[in-house]
């Protein structure tokens, strides 16, 4: 994984922060989380970097998290067709619904690359039957 060094400021106070983070190369994603040495106030950072070029990143930053958030969202999704799975398994037969596998986002990088970051989702496979 590449290594960048950047700075950004606090949102809450100005506070000059800077870092140094490994970042992984795309489709892959790197989570961060940084807190204000003056404020501590805490910002989560979504990073990935060109797959091509390797010296250019992408990044996303939010007072949530963002990938927790994606996957805490379709998890629900997927343990409601779980439950609907599990309660018509005496009715049919066979129960499929089409789940997405991942989030991805398209982003182009500045040597002109154009790529996919991606977030792994959960998967009905994963729901067990009779324990969603």
């Amino acid at each position: 994984m590449p290594e960048f060094s950047f700075r950004q400021y606090c949102s809450v106070c100005g506070n000059k922060i800077q870092h140094t983070i490994k970042v992984a190369i795309a489709p892959e994603m790197t989570r961060a989380e940084v807190t204000c040495d003056k404020c501590q106030d805490h910002t989560n950072m979504l990073l990935t970097t060109c797959p091509d070029c390797l010296k250019a990143f992408q990044y996303f930053i939010s007072d949530l998290d963002f990938v927790e958030e994606v996957q805490r969202l379709s998890g629900a999704y997927v343990r409601l067709i779980a439950g609907i799975r599990d309660s018509l398994k005496e009715v049919i037969e066979e129960f499929k619904v089409p789940v997405p596998k991942k989030w991805s986002v398209g982003l182009e990088c500045t040597c002109g690359n154009e790529f996919t970051a991606e977030v792994p989702l959960p998967q009905l496979e994963d729901m067990k039957s009779g324990t969603s």
